[in-house]
């Protein structure tokens, strides 16, 4: 039996490592621990217990990138990729016609926030007859995506911002980007503590 902590997002700073066998899936997970987990998001919800709402749980992807492992040469040890495998990820709630709770990576590098087709569909977003999909550049190649205006709350502070509901099924990215959120807020990352600082300029 998992210790049950005040908050998620503290069950989440004590545990962070055991999520390394979740690579490349969805994981949904409270104060007691993950909930449920699977690589396709629509088998991850259904694997969340109906009772529960929207706010009571948070839903996170851990990418394949995430805890890569050094690989060795002995006797030197050598890292692949990166030296530090923290991912600048922070929780908040997005809310439309429904509210989610989700911890996206912050993306200084994406001018948009991004979301997932079925993130988008859990949210109550719906595609208009005759809309015509956007199309934008991404790391794994072209996506597709309707643009709509979602409402973002973050450290207590509630704002509206464009998002970019994907339409191409295979994107599994959730990003925080830069449009009106980086506006709004100051933003620290500490690398070293594993930590982001979202500061409100009040003026």
């Amino acid at each position: 039996m998992e210790a049950e902590y005040p908050t998620a997002k503290e069950w989440y700073k004590a545990n962070r490592p055991t999520l390394k066998k979740y690579r490349g899936e969805w994981i949904a997970y409270t104060n007691k621990g993950v909930i449920s987990h699977d690589r396709d998001y629509d088998k991850m919800k259904e694997g969340v217990d109906p009772s529960l709402s929207g706010l009571d749980y948070v839903i996170e992807r851990i990418f394949e990138s995430e805890f890569v492992e050094p690989i060795r040469f002995y006797p030197v040890r050598m890292r692949t990729l990166k030296a530090h495998d923290w991912q600048p990820k922070y929780e908040l709630l997005l809310k439309s016609q429904n509210t989610v709770k989700v911890k996206m990576l912050v993306d200084s590098g994406a001018e948009l926030s991004l979301i997932t087709k079925k993130l988008g569909r859990d949210l109550g977003c719906a595609k208009a007859g005759g809309e015509i999909n956007n199309k934008a550049e991404g790391v794994g190649g072209t996506i597709e995506y309707l643009l709509r205006e979602v409402e973002i709350e973050l450290e207590g502070h509630t704002f509206t911002a464009p998002v970019a509901w994907a339409q191409t099924d295979d994107c599994d990215e959730i990003l925080l980007g830069r449009e009106v959120v980086f506006d709004l807020f100051d933003i620290e990352f500490k690398q070293a503590e594993e930590v982001i600082i979202f500061k409100w300029r009040s003026g």
